[in-house]
């Protein structure tokens, strides 16, 4: 390709790219279009996660552990350590649903923060 075909090709390519209107949700820039579904998943998500936590945390919440990940659901031992802790950002938000909807959730919270139930069965509460 010719510089002047490939300056054409660039120049055609900039008039067909298509501004896509963004809403804030937390720290991320969801896509206008997609924000509804998102944050009602992001919701959805972040209430069975908080359930799933509870039966091992003396405390569970939504905070933010860091200001570039966001607003987490995060649960506590009775150390005030953190037991577990789940990230509630768009790519981790899409992958909580298939596992909530395969009814796998608990399984994928404990292998994101590498327990099992036997660790969390000889914990003291």
């Amino acid at each position: 390709m010719k510089q002047t075909e490939l300056g054409a090709a660039i120049e055609a390519a900039k008039g067909e790219a298509i501004e896509v209107k963004t809403v804030k949700v937390d720290i991320f820039d969801i896509p206008e279009t997609k924000a509804k579904e998102y944050i009602a998943t992001r919701e959805e998500v972040a209430k069975a996660a908080m359930e799933v936590m509870k039966p091992y945390c003396v405390t569970v919440k939504r905070e933010t552990l860091d200001e570039d990940e966001g607003e987490a659901v995060v649960g506590y031992y009775v150390t005030g350590e953190i037991l577990m802790c789940v990230i509630l950002d768009p790519f981790e938000v899409p992958v909580m649903k298939v596992a909530l909807d395969k009814g796998s959730l608990k399984e994928y919270i404990l292998a994101a923060n590498e327990l099992t139930e036997d660790m969390l069965a000889s914990l003291d509460r």
